[in-house]
């Protein structure tokens, strides 16, 4: 016996298939029932032979698909242009998104629906009406969206849906190409960052090599044709035996080096890095507002130069794009800091890590550069800080503070700005901090 037909597969009648076929052909639901209308008008007026509903099934019928004729036509010709405000967003703060669209077409644009696409992770973008635009018309639509981490993102394309005015047809069409946006990482304000400067003034003290006149921050030298004979600093004239003049010397600006630890395996997770890395934006925008020529350290493990001291804006993008990396050591990025890598004078004034879960081996390497054991030519650092995002091993914290570091505890999620605020309390009360949270060294400055 030959099988008969197969039956149609649950779910998927042969109604289904159609309204498919209809949907991906543009039409709305409202033009859909404008079509099934036509088709059964036709019908009705074939089966009963009258001429004025055949008539009538053809007017219904041409309605949405003149309307989807016309979409097509007049839709596909719209230019966008995409600004952010601020250029450059900050993770977790809202920024302006502005997208300006112009018909360079020879007809009027019908009603478009326009939606921009954001990256995974971003909230979705709404949904814009624009009404039709004429040739060269212009229109301009803005919408906030909160990046919700660092890095390098793009937005777009701009999906656009071109409709009619009776809203019969709906056109996906995409429209303007895709803008990359750099997002930096959050900061917090770290109050106190001109005083930890300020209490810098053992090694990276200012004053200059050739004070002869005993006054700080000035020097003499011997008068030149041209010089303001007010001037001439008689005492050293009289002692010297030839004239000579005041000459007044810069003052000598303060360093500041911040050393981030991107070791895969010294953090927890990957909320654990996004922290350290907001840490030391938040560090070395507070050195660099308090009047310090900044270096960052990031551990390159390939030997490769270290970039100078830099600004905020450098700072800040060079953070927005730091990885962990699979060959970057501490030991790497405490030398550059400290040593030979980095500009001269760097190893000067306040140093600053932030690093993951700390061993008992890495806590010995960071007190050795402000032990008595510290290699020779690595000078006592003014003010040495640690910002510990993952748990540390028992024994580092002591390490720590024996070696005269100041170190705060992050691991539990507290954030910075509290921890320092912590620290820098029990130094002003004479109280002592717990080490298990936060603690400042003994004996030496709190943060």
């Amino acid at each position: 016996m030959a099988p008969g037909p197969r039956p149609p597969r649950p779910g998927r009648p042969a109604t289904g298939r159609a309204g498919a076929l209809l949907r991906s052909a543009g039409l709305t639901r409202r033009g859909r029932a404008l079509l099934v209308t036509g088709v059964l008008l036709g019908a009705a007026g074939l089966w009963l032979g009258q001429q004025a509903l055949l008539r009538t099934a053809l007017l219904v019928l041409l309605l949405p698909l003149a309307s989807l004729a016309l979409a097509v036509f007049a839709g596909t010709s719209t230019a966008v242009r995409r600004t952010t405000t601020p250029a450059r967003a900050v993770v977790g703060q809202p920024c302006r998104v502005r997208l300006d669209l112009r018909n360079p077409g020879r007809v009027a644009t019908p009603v478009l629906l326009a939606q921009d696409v954001l990256p995974a992770g971003w909230p979705r973008a709404p949904r814009f009406t624009v009404d039709p635009l004429p040739p060269g018309g212009r229109a301009a639509v803005a919408y906030s969206a909160t990046p919700p981490r660092r890095g390098h993102h793009r937005l777009g394309p701009l999906q656009v849906r071109v409709t009619d005015p009776l809203g019969l047809c709906e056109l996906p069409v995409r429209a303007g190409g895709r803008d990359d946006v750099l997002v930096l990482p959050a900061t917090s304000a770290v109050p106190g960052g001109a005083a930890l400067l300020a209490g810098s003034g053992g090694d990276d003290a200012g004053g200059g090599a050739g004070t002869a006149s005993g006054e700080r921050g000035m020097s003499t030298r011997e008068y030149r044709a041209g010089d303001d004979l007010r001037r001439v600093h008689w005492r050293s004239t009289a002692r010297r035996g030839e004239l000579m003049v005041r000459q007044d010397e810069q003052p000598r600006q303060r360093r500041g080096a911040v050393v981030l630890d991107r070791r895969p395996g010294a953090f927890p997770d990957p909320g654990a890095f996004e922290a350290a890395v907001s840490a030391a934006a938040s560090l070395a925008l507070s050195l660099h507002e308090a009047g310090a020529a900044v270096h960052l350290e990031l551990g390159r493990a390939d030997g490769a130069p270290a970039a100078a001291a830099a600004g905020r804006e450098v700072l800040l993008e060079q953070l927005a794009l730091v990885e962990l990396g699979e060959e970057a050591s501490l030991a790497s990025a405490l030398a550059g800091a400290v040593g030979g890598r980095s500009e001269p004078g760097a190893r000067d004034g306040v140093l600053a890590v932030v690093a993951g879960t700390l061993s008992r081996a890495d806590a010995e390497l960071l007190a050795g550069v402000q032990g008595p054991g510290r290699p020779p030519g690595v000078r006592r650092r003014a003010a040495a800080l640690a910002v510990l995002a993952g748990p540390p091993a028992p024994g580092a914290v002591e390490a720590l503070l024996g070696a005269g570091w100041a170190v705060l505890d992050t691991s539990e999620g507290e954030p910075l700005a509290d921890a320092w605020l912590r620290a820098r309390e029990p130094a002003a009360s004479g109280a002592s901090a717990a080490p298990s949270r936060v603690a400042a060294a003994a004996g030496g400055t709190a943060p």
